[in-house]
């Protein structure tokens, strides 16, 4: 945390604590402690990579590049990158094959009622959903957002589910899986109405403009979603349209 909060990245630590339980993390150290890390999240499929963050007072001697040398070989990957980091990892073979705009707002209209909250009985078929939609195998992921004690909520209709996580400002939705943009939007507004400070990353212009007509702001540039190993990311990501998380993929 501290290293978040020196770079102001906006992870809590039970975001750490998520990651940590679905893959492995790699540090740097020296005598005065951590000075960056990388995180994998290995899904059969390919891993997608995340956390990586240097120390400003570490900075220019290597690190990022030493620590993400240390992982691209175990399997084709993913990650979602900020326009700081999109220089780092084109040089490391990572090629562009999408991009997520954050959108930032409090929701004003009132929720459409197409979904209903989600169970821990709901878990194997959200992982085939997902497993179908995002192209990851990942029943552990679900298991963890369904359990009643986290922070998480999770909203499914007959062809879709919504969920959210908590950031410092409010919360973020994802992942969103959904027919179609329309029904996006509806799974959208039963998270989001009257719910307070809500951010949206997607990739997709109709979801992006329903949020726009009702006051939300784009902000920061977005990330670019890169590839090493793969010509793309698996799954069917038409019906994707938010990512489980910037790390999670």
């Amino acid at each position: 945390m501290k290293l978040i909060t020196d770079r102001g990245w906006t992870w809590t630590p039970a975001q750490w604590e998520l990651m940590l339980e679905l893959g492995p993390g790699w540090g740097a150290f020296d005598s005065s402690g951590l000075l960056g890390t990388a995180l994998t999240t290995p899904y059969p499929e390919m891993q997608t990579i995340s956390g990586v963050l240097v120390a400003s007072w570490a900075g220019r001697r290597g690190i990022g590049t030493r620590l993400m040398t240390n992982i691209l070989d175990i399997s084709p990957s993913a990650l979602y990158a900020t326009v700081m980091g999109e220089p780092l990892y084109a040089r490391l073979g990572f090629h562009p094959v999408g991009a997520t705009t954050d959108y930032h707002g409090v929701f004003p209209s009132p929720a459409s009622g197409v979904s209903r909250k989600g169970t821990p009985d709901d878990a194997e078929w959200l992982a085939a959903l997902d497993h179908e939609v995002s192209g990851y195998t990942r029943p552990s992921l679900w298991r963890r957002l369904l359990d009643p004690s986290t922070p998480y909520t999770v909203r499914v209709a007959d062809s879709g589910v919504v969920a959210t996580r908590p950031n410092p400002e409010g919360f973020t939705v994802g992942p969103l899986i959904a027919p179609s943009a329309a029904v996006a939007c509806q799974l959208v507004s039963d998270v989001a109405a009257g719910a307070g400070p809500v951010r949206v990353d997607t990739d997709s212009a109709d979801v992006g403009a329903y949020l726009l007509e009702r006051g939300f702001e784009a902000r920061n540039g977005g990330c670019t979603l890169m590839v090493r190993g793969a010509d793309d990311v698996p799954g069917d990501r038409s019906r994707y349209f938010a990512p489980a998380s910037h790390a999670l993929g």
